[in-house]
């Protein structure tokens, strides 16, 4: 059965290498290829079509760089480097002489998760607010009055 072109996938030929493991998340959920260029605000299949169009050397280099800048996993360059040269032997190749492209530019398109402090400094506020209003109309407006 063929699929209507809507539902076909995007580029079958790139999916080992976008949904291939590049570490754990912090609480442990494994993070893919696919994340990791989404999070960067770059568009998967074409920055993996970018990469198997590189030379080997050439696409871990620049798959190292995207992985180490990724907020939130500090992973030093070297490290970075072994997991891409496991990754890049995925990526399809490319018919003719593989050349060398321009790296690409990263647009940060993450968001950083809300601050915990946001919500405690609030919290004071509005305790603040209810000890000024106690101190000011003479109690708690609770029904709790001193004998």
């Amino acid at each position: 059965m063929t699929l209507r072109r809507p539902l076909r996938p995007l580029r079958p030929d790139l999916d080992q290498f976008l949904f291939a493991t590049v570490g754990d998340e912090m609480d442990g959920i494994p993070l893919s290829v696919i994340s990791v260029l989404t999070r960067l605000g770059l568009d998967p299949w074409k920055e993996a079509d970018r990469l198997s169009s590189l030379s080997t050397p050439e696409a871990v280099e620049q798959l190292a760089r995207l992985t180490a800048e990724l907020p939130g996993m500090s992973r030093p360059l070297s490290e970075a480097r072994e997991i891409a040269d496991g990754l890049v032997p995925l990526l399809p190749q490319h018919a003719g002489h593989r050349t060398l492209a321009p790296e690409v530019q990263i647009r940060r398109c993450y968001r950083k998760p809300s601050h915990p402090r946001l919500f405690w400094v609030l919290g004071f506020v509005v305790l603040a607010a209810a000890l000024v209003s106690a101190l000011v109309y003479g109690g708690f407006p609770f029904g709790i009055d001193s004998p």
